[in-house]
């Protein structure tokens, strides 16, 4: 607990002087200190993921439940994600026929909402390497910016999107990276 405003902040535990002590601009940092400290005691770090696989030319739907009583502020989210080619895990780009990588009609791409508002997260579905890795990989490397405030037992839906042409089976993991606002008994 941070000491009231009658006492002091400076090491050694000396009382400041009555000039500060009546200062309207220390009492204020005092009381601006106090307030971070409590709302900190109640914000927990915490990563939620989700993970699932897709084969090609298939779109599934995958539930992410924020836990009953607390909220979730989300500050960043990642993803990893690679491919299965006859059973043996491999990253992109993938060749095509011609020996040629190609983007734009390979991969996975994810539709986001939010159950609870109805609101849509992404403007329909967009590549999944947009916010996850560079490019596609085993490992979650990047961390993009995302804040949003999911309420607790809100339901998150991604729906995946395989756009491998090929019957590829792409695995995936989504990570919403921030803190539980834990709501006072």
């Amino acid at each position: 607990m941070l000491p009231n405003r009658r006492q002091t902040l400076a090491p050694g535990g000396s009382q400041l002087t009555s000039e500060i002590v009546g200062n309207p601009v220390f009492e204020s940092i005092t009381q601006e200190l106090s307030h971070m400290r409590e709302v900190q005691a109640q914000m927990v770090p915490y990563i939620y993921v989700v993970s699932g696989n897709v084969i090609g030319q298939q779109t599934n739907s995958f539930i992410l439940t924020v836990e009953q009583g607390a909220d979730f502020k989300c500050k960043w989210i990642t993803a990893s994600m690679f491919s299965y080619d006859a059973g043996n895990a491999t990253t992109f780009p993938v060749p095509n026929a011609l020996g040629v990588t190609a983007w734009a009609a390979r991969g996975l791409s994810v539709d986001i909402t939010d159950s609870r508002s109805g609101n849509k997260l992404t403007s329909g579905f967009v590549p999944m390497e947009l916010f996850g890795t560079p490019g596609y990989g085993l490992n979650f490397q990047n961390l993009f910016p995302w804040n949003y405030l999911f309420m607790q037992n809100n339901k998150v839906k991604f729906d995946i999107r395989n756009r491998d042409a090929a019957i590829r089976t792409h695995e995936f993991n989504i990570a919403l990276i921030g803190a539980r606002i834990l709501t006072p008994a």
